[in-house]
């Protein structure tokens, strides 16, 4: 029989089976457990009043950060990755930055990729907008609600290749012009069921001003539920 966790519940209620008057065939046939599992989990529930033993003393050094210092730590890391630093600080505890990691692992936090959300945006206002989709007198269901808008560049280095394959030792080349030249960017606006409705072509980047007005413009007063309204 292959060594397995055993949870100690079922212990507790093998030992209960055997104490009632169970045969110990019966019970390590229902549980799966061998005779000398039962006559074990007996002893040391004679001896510490449980089934399962208690750690061992001798276990190494004792955990430097406590559990209310790692909650502290869990909420400065959502803000701040220096964490190491805040410890040392306020909680006068001197870690190393593998240490450290160990402990955060264990602690359920990974080191992920940040997603970065705009630090202007309004809680509740996307509240009020999510209301507006559920509501069925404000929304259609159709469509014609949504548009995507999205801008792309364009010059003579954008078609350059990342890749390529050559000979074991040899580099990989690629003759291709490094003088940018002219760039014009493309910013579209798309219904799903309409497809491209707005576009404008602009040389050189568009700034945030040339975007505003794409959308005021172009957008929002040609291609609304409003477009009928004097400008």
């Amino acid at each position: 029989m292959v060594n397995r966790h055993i949870s100690s519940d079922l212990k507790e209620r093998a030992l209960a089976l055997w104490e009632a008057g169970w045969s110990r065939e019966d019970i390590c046939y229902a549980f799966h457990v061998s005779p000398r599992s039962l006559y074990r989990w007996r002893s040391i529930f004679e001896e510490f009043g449980k089934v399962t033993k208690p750690p061992s003393p001798f276990r190494g050094r004792e955990r430097i950060i406590g559990l209310g210092v790692l909650n502290a730590a869990k909420e400065v890391y959502f803000h701040d990755s220096s964490v190491m630093l805040h410890l040392a600080i306020h909680y006068d505890i001197a870690i190393s930055i593998s240490a450290l990691q160990a402990t955060l692992a264990r602690a359920g936090l990974t080191r992920k990729v940040l997603q970065t959300i705009a630090v202007e945006r309004d809680e509740a206002q996307r509240t009020e907008c999510r209301g507006c989709i559920l509501d069925p007198t404000s929304f259609s269901g159709t469509g014609m609600e949504f548009l995507a808008v999205d801008e792309s560049s364009k010059d003579e280095r954008t078609l350059a290749r990342h890749h390529g394959r050559a000979p074991v030792g040899q580099p990989a080349i690629y003759p291709h012009q490094f003088v940018r030249d002219d760039r014009y960017t493309l910013t579209a606006a798309m219904r799903s069921t309409q497809g491209y409705i707005a576009t404008r072509i602009v040389e050189g980047s568009m700034d945030a001003y040339q975007f505003f007005d794409f959308i005021v413009e172009d957008v929002v007063r040609k291609h609304s539920l409003y477009s009928s309204c004097p400008r």
